[in-house]
């Protein structure tokens, strides 16, 4: 006799499934994993440039979705409150370390082979941009553009209202392009 285990959770939103693990149902906590365990570990490591703490995050988040689950709200996205999860923990991270990234050359996936030389210096230039922003800024940029969040999502993130979530999603864009243009002038000269 062969066991079948629920294949509809690959069906079900991930709130139905936060429900159920909410409800006491551990199983579909797997599937939420296999869904965004990945993407959440590219967002804290482009935080932070450090895989093992990344891993660590991650792992961490998950088990507090899992302590915490009773706190998991019907008609909120399970994304947005994983992310605020994972957040906090890096947050808490940076307060106690007072962290500082310390980026390194190809810490992004390297640029095709197909780009020409002066685009690959180029996209190396706006990596290093990105990672001498503030944490603040540097985050919301890594939700919209490498995320690809929603800005509805990042507002539930950062606990603030949508269009607060836009205005700062420009601002870091303003400092990122500044800050890019100021290490291209430098380079050039």
């Amino acid at each position: 006799m062969q066991v079948k285990l629920n294949t509809n959770a690959e069906a079900e939103s991930d709130e139905a499934l936060m429900v159920r693990v909410r409800e006491g149902d551990v199983l579909p906590l797997s599937e939420l994993f296999d869904r965004h365990g990945e993407k959440l570990f590219r967002y804290c490591w482009r935080m932070n440039q450090d895989r093992q703490l990344s891993e660590d995050l991650v792992q961490e988040g998950f088990c507090r979705v899992l302590r915490f689950r009773s706190s998991f709200k019907d008609g909120h996205s399970f994304q947005a409150w994983m992310y605020s999860i994972v957040r906090n923990l890096q947050m808490d991270y940076w307060r106690k370390k007072r962290f500082e990234v310390e980026w390194e050359e190809g810490w992004d996936a390297p640029a095709p082979a197909s780009f020409p030389v002066e685009e690959k210096q180029k996209a190396a230039l706006l990596h290093k941009a990105l990672g001498m922003l503030p944490p603040s800024k540097r985050e919301i940029v890594v939700m919209a553009r490498f995320q690809e969040l929603r800005h509805e999502e990042i507002a539930e993130i950062l606990g603030c209202e949508t269009v607060a979530a836009r205005v700062r999603l420009h601002r870091a864009l303003t400092s990122l392009r500044e800050t890019y243009l100021n290490l291209l002038e430098g380079r050039s000269e």
